[in-house]
């Protein structure tokens, strides 16, 4: 494939804001009564606490009535009273924001052609659901805080305002000269924070390297001092610069706002003779700022959480919005199609390059067909296209011309997914779900096949899910082919399936399993190299870099006629 396949589209920062801006509206919209009133909550809460400090700064300069202390005490517990729903209203906001994501992101992926995923690749796929996802939770986690803290900031500045107005101007100053500091200093930890993020998706794949290919990494050392020294190592601590290098930045110039508060202080008191004004305003701005500093330190702190939390958007944004290209592809009926007589493929070709380069891989297949009831291996060397073939044949991929035809009809997009359900089967690099969904014959069928390939002493059946899945390779290959026979779809798919299976097991998968599966009426499709083995298919597909050379049919086969009444297992 070529080398951009396994990037996800990166807009331009232009093009990307709108739809940015329009996936955090969609995802916010069901939950806007929760967000305005953990708003209101956390606003209220912040706006009483700075009502508070005006009647703390008049006791300061005056007697204090017993009307002043139970109006101090109402808001002292408004502003707790807010904060608290705040707190629980935004905690949860937040949980469910995140729970939707994952949702959402799931399902695209779900829908998407598989073409997609696999391009996309697993490890960045993962950086997604796991670390984008989680920042955005960090950020709904903590929203509470910062409303609560805004609130109380602004309801400072109003209180100053009323006070007087040379101290609303100084405290405005400062809030000027601050957001100034740290809109200049933003565009340096985002752009680290970005970096830093991008080296997240090569560590995921060092990740799985040190996981999948545990077995391989032991017995090579250099191989393995190379994934932890040259790969995780160098990784880990180039994240960590960057991430230190951003958050750096972020506090040298929070130190430098806080100490602009003092600074101002300091020059207020300095001036207080020179400034005219009473000394109920300077004592009110001195508590003020002085109390203000905790907040105004929480709003700073938010910065790089919302930066974090940007960026992930626009990467899940980026994501999606690749996702959602294919998702007409894959919508259609519910129901399975009906499979009366053959699947064909007409004039059809398909590539994975988008260059016309004379050695780029493309299959190329005039005309097939695959026969209700028959057994056809498809067979050839490696990259000679089997598997792109069958992926085709299955409805996993669109080719790029030609038409796939169910008894002589055309398989539009719209009912690809009702086409797939004609089909389960066992893949090269299949996935083994430990649950059985609808299985006809219950537990007694289930027990039975595993009896049958010599899985009953290495796990059970119980309340829909197998014991453990945790076998060695030709048995989960042979649990992989229970689920699929027990699944009873009419069309069954196996990829180099006895490839995996001592001698006994593939004679068994050649001379009885297929011939049961044939004589139940079921249509088998199998990939492999077992030449010895050939005479058991009806039909044999040769292909070669991508077209067929040839097929051979054995008319007449009879081969499921050998099969004893009391080993028709399959029905």
């Amino acid at each position: 494939m070529s080398a951009h396949c396994d990037q996800i589209h990166q807009p331009s920062a232009a093009s990307s804001t709108p739809r940015l801006l329009g996936e955090v509206i969609r995802l916010l919209r069901p939950f806007w009564r929760t967000i305005f009133l953990a708003t209101a909550a956390g606003g209220l809460g912040g706006l009483a606490m700075a009502w508070a400090l005006s009647i703390i700064n008049g006791a300061l300069v005056s007697a204090t009535s017993a009307g002043a202390l139970v109006g101090l005490a109402g808001l002292c517990a408004l502003s707790l009273g807010g904060q608290l729903i705040a707190g629980i209203g935004n905690s949860l906001l937040g949980q469910r924001i995140v729970a939707r994501l994952r949702q959402d992101v799931s399902a695209r992926i779900l829908r998407a052609p598989l073409s997609q995923i696999e391009q996309m690749k697993s490890p960045r796929l993962l950086a997604v659901l796991n670390g984008d996802v989680e920042k955005i939770a960090e950020l709904g986690n903590h929203f509470a805080g910062y409303t609560t803290a805004l609130a109380i900031v602004l309801g400072c500045l109003v209180y100053l305002f009323l006070l007087s107005v040379p101290m609303v101007c100084f405290a405005l100053l400062l809030v000027l000269v601050g957001g100034a500091l740290n809109n200049a200093a933003m565009s340096h930890w985002l752009a680290r924070f970005d970096k830093a993020r991008d080296l997240e998706d090569q560590l995921q794949k060092q990740y799985r390297a040190i996981i999948e290919g545990a077995k391989e990494l032991r017995l090579n050392r250099a191989r393995r001092l190379n994934v932890e020294k040259n790969g995780i190592c160098d990784l880990t601590n180039r994240i960590a610069a960057l991430n230190g290098r951003a958050f750096a930045i972020f506090w040298a110039v929070d130190t430098i706002s806080i100490a602009l508060i003092f600074v101002f202080v300091g020059a207020v008191l300095a001036l207080r003779p020179y400034l005219g004004i009473e000394n109920e305003a300077i004592t009110g701005f001195i508590i003020v700022m002085l109390f203000a500093k905790g907040p105004i330190e929480e709003l700073a702190s938010a910065l790089p959480v919302f930066s974090q939390a940007q960026i992930a958007f626009r990467r899940i944004s980026a994501l999606t919005a690749t996702l959602a290209e294919g998702e007409a592809h894959v919508d259609g009926p519910r129901a399975s199609l009906r499979f009366r007589h053959a699947l064909a493929l007409a004039g059809l070709r398909h590539g994975f390059s988008d260059t016309e380069q004379e050695d780029a891989f493309s299959l190329d297949i005039a005309h097939l067909e695959i026969r209700r009831g028959e057994v056809t291996f498809i067979v050839g060397g490696n990259g000679s296209g089997k598997t792109t073939l069958i992926k085709i044949l299955l409805g996993l991929y669109q080719p790029r011309s030609g038409a796939v035809l169910l008894d002589g009809q055309l398989v539009s997009r719209a009912e690809l997914d009702g086409y797939r359900q004609l089909f389960s089967g066992v893949f090269a690099d299949y996935h083994l779900f430990e649950d059985l969904l609808a299985c006809p014959g219950g537990e007694a069928r289930v027990n039975a096949w595993l009896q049958r390939l010599d899985l009953a002493k290495v796990l059970d059946f119980q309340q829909g899910r197998f014991s453990t899945t945790d076998l060695s390779t030709g048995q989960r290959k042979r649990l992989a082919f229970i689920h699929a026979v027990l699944e009873d779809r009419p069309i069954l798919m196996f990829d180099e399936w006895a490839a995996d299976q001592d001698p006994d097991f593939r004679k068994l998968f050649y001379r009885q399993l297929l011939p049961e599966l044939r004589n139940a009426g079921k249509t088998v499709i199998a990939v492999s190299h077992d030449d010895r083995y050939f005479d058991a298919a009806d039909c044999v597909i040769h292909m070669s870099r991508g077209c067929i050379v040839g097929i051979e049919r054995h008319p007449g086969y009879s081969a499921g006629a050998t099969v004893s009444a009391g080993e028709q297992h399959i029905a």
